[in-house]
């Protein structure tokens, strides 16, 4: 974990250094946008325990769940964008996309709502 952080700062830093931008904040916006069209789908799912944010950076179907056709579609294309926006993001700062999409699956985990389900390190689903 420390050394996840370590490697993330020294890619921000080097970011900035070489007049780009920071990593973190482009990827924000991305997944944002890589979000919308199935936001509200997925938010739903969400609320409803079906599904929830997990520690590599994607949605994950929460244990004995069984979500609709229409929620595992609308996951399955945000957890495309997300890859694809891990995958750019990580290619600027030079380090591997699976480093660069857990470190953000860390700021979602923190980011989740109360009440909602999330998969830490445990590999555990647990509602926060």
């Amino acid at each position: 974990m420390a050394k996840l952080k370590l490697i993330f700062g020294a890619v921000a830093a080097l970011g900035l250094l070489a007049g780009g931008t920071l990593l973190s904040t482009t990827l924000g916006t991305d997944i944002a946008h890589a979000q919308s069209s199935s936001k509200a789908t997925v938010d739903a799912a969400i609320a409803r325990g079906e599904i929830g944010e997990q520690i590599d950076g994607y949605l994950g179907i929460v244990d004995g769940q069984n979500p609709s056709a229409d929620v595992r579609t609308a996951m399955a294309d945000i957890n495309i964008r997300r890859k694809s926006a891990y995958t750019e993001a990580a290619s600027q700062g030079n380090v591997q996309t699976a480093v660069f999409a857990q470190l953000t699956g860390e700021k979602q985990l923190a980011k989740a709502a109360p009440g909602t389900y999330i998969k830490d390190a445990s590999g555990r689903w647990k509602k926060k």
